[in-house]
């Protein structure tokens, strides 16, 4: 495809020689005025604009305002007669692309558009990636409470730093994953991938090695060539490390490395790797506690604590529940071909009477077995008569007290027993729903034989 380049100056011989020079590999247009030039920029859509700042009629300044207000990814080049340092600040700050001092050399401008259409073709691709991202993922963060707003206003904020690591905090199920996507592809432009890291699903023996990759022959059964770790992987977007309360005392003490030197080493290597990639970690531990307890560092929480995001649990912001039932329904029916629309009244109560201890994510699986399974527009209180405001109680472990003395052993191998078969074999999920910390569900674990 042949790109259009729109010129806008009011010289005629700086237009005749600009088109000579650019006529053959692009489609030139030329304006002799800013007004001219909005009306060819409206009829054409250029895809560069060569814009002189000293107009008859129009300042090049509130052109370019203009321009950028119309479409703020336009590439506009600035043209100035004199090397004025202000103006070209001035212009590259209201978005220029970059500038051209009179009189031109025509190798320069073949150069510089070059550049700025390789740009910009760049950024298109960047964001039909994002887009595509965005409609494969969840990352909208839905709802209307004040906390949800409160954590908005702060992921806006912090997505315009990418060497502040953020540190999700949270319950499980709160949407820290969504948080992170959201601060990636809604609130930031980086060019590169979102990837996530789960620390729960690495064992301990390769944790280095998958964050940050091997040189050939490292290790015994290193690859041949090498391999690339997870944080080259996110080189220029964003590295998301859930759960990195399950980190190794090793692995934090490397992590804590990567923070303050924003830097790195593969295994076996001697040639530091920048790191150019965003950090964002997530928690469903209380790491304070963590700390106090021996099981996470000191200085890698200080230095993870700078911005904290706490997600407070569904409970805590009932406002959502609804907007959140009826984002999921419309998700959800438009993939099962379903036509869910509306909550009545009975289902609003239930829904917000229930506890939520799995919170958003209990709250979409709630959501999707009931569009999967049932028919109509309308959430009915029968769809969701299997939630009781009980149940989150009743769901915990019963103890038997009618046998009269306890056992003590018995009674902690049994509980242990039950919180491994519900979380079908999840330590952490055990530990969690026990409200232990992991170190002692993983003692009690091997003291009682357990599997």
């Amino acid at each position: 495809m042949v790109e259009n380049i729109l010129i806008i100056d009011d010289d005629q011989s700086i237009l005749t020689a600009l088109r000579m020079t650019l006529e053959g590999k692009y489609l030139v247009s030329t304006a002799e005025n800013g007004t001219q030039g909005l009306t060819l920029l409206r009829e054409q859509s250029p895809d560069l604009i060569l814009l002189d700042i000293g107009l008859p009629d129009l300042s090049g300044m509130d052109l370019l305002r203009q321009i950028k207000d119309r479409d703020p990814n336009m590439v506009v080049i600035m043209v100035t007669a004199v090397h004025e340092v202000r103006s070209i600040v001035k212009a590259l700050k209201l978005g220029a692309y970059d500038y051209l001092v009179k009189p031109i050399d025509g190798q320069e401008v073949k150069v510089t558009i070059h550049n700025a259409l390789e740009n910009k073709r760049l950024k298109d691709q960047i964001r039909r990636i994002q887009q595509s991202n965005v409609e494969q993922y969840s990352v909208d963060l839905v709802g209307q409470s004040a906390q949800l707003r409160s954590v908005i206003e702060i992921a806006k904020k912090v997505a315009r730093s990418v060497d502040t690591p953020v540190l999700l905090a949270g319950e499980s199920g709160t949407g820290k994953g969504v948080v992170a996507r959201a601060i990636h592809y809604r609130y930031s432009e980086l060019p590169g991938p979102f990837v996530t890291v789960n620390c729960t699903a690495i064992t301990h023996d390769l944790f280095e090695s998958e964050l940050f990759g091997y040189e050939r022959g490292a290790f015994t059964g290193a690859k041949s060539e090498g391999k690339k770790g997870r944080f080259e992987d996110a080189a220029g977007g964003t590295i998301f490390l859930d759960e990195i309360g399950s980190m190794t005392l090793s692995a934090q003490a490397k992590l804590l490395g990567v923070l303050e030197d924003r830097s790195f080493y593969r295994v076996g290597g001697n040639k530091p790797i920048e790191v150019s990639s965003r950090i964002i970690v997530a928690s469903n531990m209380d790491l304070e506690s963590a700390v106090e307890q021996g099981r996470f560092r000191r200085d890698l929480f200080f230095r993870l604590n700078v911005v904290k995001v706490e997600i407070p649990p569904l409970r805590e912001r009932t406002d959502d529940i609804i907007p959140l039932t009826v984002h999921f329904m419309e998700s959800y029916s438009k993939k099962f071909g379903k036509s869910f629309t509306r909550v009545s009244s009975g289902a609003k109560k239930t829904l917000l009477e229930y506890p939520w201890p799995g919170n958003v994510r209990e709250l979409r699986n709630t959501i999707e077995r009931i569009v999967l399974l049932e028919d109509g527009n309308v959430l009915l209180p029968e769809h969701v008569s299997f939630l009781q405001p009980q149940q989150a109680r009743a769901d915990r472990p019963v103890i038997d007290f009618s046998a009269g003395t306890l056992d003590y052993d018995e009674t902690m191998k049994s509980l242990l027993q039950e919180a491994l078969k519900r979380s079908q074999g999840n330590v952490l999920e055990a530990a969690r729903f026990l409200n232990i910390p992991p170190h002692k569900m993983r003692y009690r674990i091997k003291k009682y034989g357990l599997k």
